[in-house]
């Protein structure tokens, strides 16, 4: 099978970025310095605290909340908060074998409505 290759169909690598990433990736590449690209990868790092500490902001162990991942919407249920992750587990799970996931903060979409 040939690397790309699905069930005989190409797959399509097309992403549908909205504006402002497409804006940001085509600036990126046009980077040859990698010191301005350790500059660039400051900012990011910086950046993610930023969103980690404002969607972090208020959850307690408890709370129910939501969170991309691969573009996925997954939800679960606040375990443990850190300074700059959360462990959460889904809802309904047992305590039992229960799978905990450890998240960036900058992951949280929000609170799920009690």
């Amino acid at each position: 099978m040939k690397f790309g290759m699905i069930f005989g169909q190409q797959r399509e690598n097309k992403m549908n970025y909205s504006q402002e990433l497409e804006a940001a990736l085509n600036a990126m590449r046009t980077i040859t310095d990698t010191s301005d690209m350790h500059v660039l990868a400051s900012e990011y790092n910086k950046h993610i605290t930023l969103l980690g500490k404002r969607n972090g902001a208020g959850i307690i162990k408890g709370d129910t909340i939501q969170w991309e991942y691969g573009g996925l919407v997954k939800t679960g249920k606040v375990l443990k908060v850190n300074p700059k992750t959360i462990e959460v587990v889904n809802v309904g799970a047992t305590p039992f074998g229960a799978t905990r996931t450890k998240l960036d903060k900058s992951m949280i979409v929000g609170k799920v409505a009690a």
